[in-house]
């Protein structure tokens, strides 16, 4: 089929934008209403673009692009070039603004173009790449038990401590990120001063703690008491994020003694709370003489320094009713009150009138801390007159809706645990031939792979253990080859302690078996799957595949994706060797929704597939490739769920997940 994309202005359909988009498959509509989504925000360079100029920028993003870039500021019509059963009154057209498409893949045809409002269509949020997170995370530090002694001042010497921060670079450089201020005479500081530095989920970021005594002058360099060495995901993932450790010696070799303490808090300035009001109007005054009502709406106004009022949001009128009920109120904190529960601000009921200017009914100041705990708040007429009956403002529900981050639901006590699957495939070569992919001498690219992958996640497990699998090879004394059997040989004990403890299961296993294939990752996908349903804590599962060739059970494995997509569980695939993996880019479902065989559309999209080739043998590089995504995906499935982070539940002010989802896949 083709359908025809015409640019449409204030002015009139522009010439020469008659532009002819070929649609292969049912997929590849999905996918232009995927890039309709991705591409209307953000792009203001084609208020009245020329026509080279549009077209060049359609073909940038290839032809699936042209129906998205060419709605950006208009309206699209879409006429059918092929199909003889299209009906073309089942089409209209809508503003930008707020338009959009949705097809059921059953359908042998577009059927409408609809209002799109918040992106609540499951089809909108199933493809395209998810949000890339960085955050700022403040650490608090404290020490415990620390000593120091000066011959020169013995026996008089105390602590007077302060910690440096630094942060491991390449080459085994080394940059200060912050310190604290020195506390005097203190063995057991809590340093008022913070560290902040950047976060970044796919990175090892390897930091060090030097503990060093303070106020000894500029004359002899300052003493260590101690040091203490480890990741910030290690901090982070850490139980409530509070990291506590021996300290170690310098590397003078003097004994340290003492602990630190590590305490992770994401920074998150102003995160775009909304205010969230169900409000009705009661006994409100009648404005409109004795044979009518009044015409209620409702005004709302943040109060600058200056107590000047500033109105921030309005809602609809409410006609010929004292006892009105206005449709959910929805304000930003920032607008409202700076953010500031405790800032006064003022909301007033005002009369709609069509000839003369509104009347005022009456108004009342409050707080949000307030208004989220007072059901009635009465009207007060503007001069003041509390005697004069205006009505009041009955508060049926309030919330304040917050968009949680990945580093909420870690520190709140979701864990993200891990499981492997190696391929053991005959494609690999025996493992005692120098050309084995599962070579012993030295790193192989499956070792560096788990190495990489795993070193970051298992920080975010608290019992540090993976559950580690292979597939495709025969076991001992077994005829047939197994496509999805525990490394440790023990089905019911299927974990490994530890990243240390998986490389080793994976030696032995494959200097054990007999490789023979085929390669399907199914088995292994619906195992994982079982894991992250069964799970008997608050946990996301993460399944790396590992593998030298494409896979034959393509349909099984889309299958068992597309199950998994309802799961808390995300795919990292990584290709290793010299295979085209061109073949897998399919299950990555950045640009098509995966569709199962029973017609079944994707949730959401959980696979990430990198050839290690592209990271050019940099174990690094390829962690943050394949990792990148992860938070996003969490995030997702939360959001689908409409599970909030635990921590929520000891707020100051009772806290919800917004209503519409699209903040989760917001790229």
């Amino acid at each position: 089929q083709h359908f025809r994309v015409h640019y449409t202005s204030d002015s009139g359909t522009r010439p020469g934008l008659n532009l002819a988009t070929p649609v292969s498959s049912l997929q590849s509509i999905q996918s232009c209403y995927l890039l309709l989504g991705t591409f209307c925000v953000g792009i203001n360079d084609l208020r009245e673009p020329n026509q080279s100029h549009l077209q060049s920028k359609m073909m940038n993003m290839r032809a699936l692009s042209t129906l998205s870039l060419a709605t950006l500021l208009g309206s699209v019509q879409f006429v059918h070039a092929a199909h003889s059963t299209f009906d073309p009154s089942a089409l209209s057209t809508a503003r930008l603004s707020a338009s959009r498409f949705e097809h059921r893949r059953n359908q042998k045809y577009l059927s409408s173009i609809a209002p799109l409002g918040p992106l609540r269509s499951n089809l909108a949020l199933r493809g395209g790449s998810v949000p890339e997170l960085k955050s700022r995370v403040k650490l608090t530090i404290e020490c415990s038990g620390l000593e120091y002694s000066d011959w020169k001042t013995w026996p008089f010497s105390k602590a007077d401590p302060l910690v440096v921060v630094y942060l491991h670079g390449p080459n085994g450089s080394m940059t200060e990120v912050g310190r604290t201020e020195c506390v005097t005479d203190n063995p057991n500081p809590t340093f008022a001063t913070k560290v902040e530095v950047d976060y970044f989920f796919e990175t090892r970021q390897q930091l060090q703690f030097v503990v060093v005594q303070g106020g000894q002058g500029t004359a002899d360099p300052p003493a260590e008491l101690g040091r203490l060495q480890c990741t910030l995901s290690s901090i982070v993932g850490s139980r409530a994020g509070k990291l506590t450790r021996k300290l170690e010696a310098s590397p003078s070799g003097k004994k340290a003694k003492g602990r630190l303490t590590v305490l992770a808090e994401e920074v998150k300035g102003k995160r775009g709370d909304v205010l969230k009001l169900e409000l009705k109007g009661l006994d409100l005054r009648q404005m409109d003489g004795f044979f009518a009502k009044s015409d209620p709406y409702l005004l709302f106004f943040r109060k600058r320094p200056d107590k000047s009022l500033e109105q921030v949001h309005r809602t609809e009128t409410v006609t010929q009713n004292l006892n009105p009920t206005w449709k959910t109120v929805k304000v930003p904190l920032s607008d409202l009150c700076n953010g500031d529960l405790k800032a006064k601000w003022k909301v007033e009921c005002w009369d709609a009138d069509l000839l003369t200017a509104d009347d005022e009914i009456g108004g009342v100041e409050t707080t949000v801390e307030e208004i989220l705990t007072k059901p009635t708040l009465p009207l007060i007429d503007r001069e003041g007159r509390e005697s004069l009956k205006c009505g009041s403002l009955i508060v049926t529900s309030s919330a304040v809706e917050r968009v949680p981050s990945f580093l909420d639901y870690v520190v709140s006590g979701c864990e993200v645990t891990v499981s492997v699957a190696i391929d053991f495939t005959a494609s690999n070569q025996d493992a005692h031939l120098p050309t084995s992919l599962h070579s012993r001498t030295g790193p192989n690219q499956y070792a560096q792979a788990m190495q990489a992958v795993g070193e970051i996640l298992i920080e975010y497990d608290h019992d540090k253990k993976i559950a580690a699998f292979g597939y495709g090879a025969i076991l001992p004394g077994e005829a047939e080859p197994s496509h999805c059997f525990p490394l440790t040989g023990n089905h019911a004990a299927v974990e490994v302690d530890g990243v240390q403890g998986l490389l080793d299961a994976y030696e032995k296993t494959a200097a054990s078996v007999r490789l023979h294939g085929p390669t399907n990752f199914a088995p292994s996908i619906e195992r994982a799957a079982m894991l992250a349903r069964e799970s008997a804590k608050h946990a996301y599962q993460v399944l790396l595949i590992v593998t030298d060739g494409c896979i034959t059970d393509k349909s099984a494995t889309v299958d068992a994706i597309v199950k998994a997509s309802h799961l808390p569980l995300s795919i990292i695939i990584v290709g290793v060797g010299g295979e085209d993996f061109s073949d897998m880019n399919f299950l990555d479902g950045d640009k098509n929704a995966l569709v199962d065989g029973d017609g079944n559309v994707a949730l959401r999209d959980i696979v990430q597939f990198v050839p290690f080739r592209e990271c050019k043998g940099d174990p690094a590089a390829l962690a943050s490739q394949v990792l990148r995504e992860l938070p996003g995906q969490l995030l997702q499935y939360h959001a689908l769920k409409g599970i909030k982070p635990h921590s929520w539940a000891d707020s100051a002010v009772p806290l919800d997940l917004p209503a519409d989802n699209a903040w989760a896949f917001a790229a």
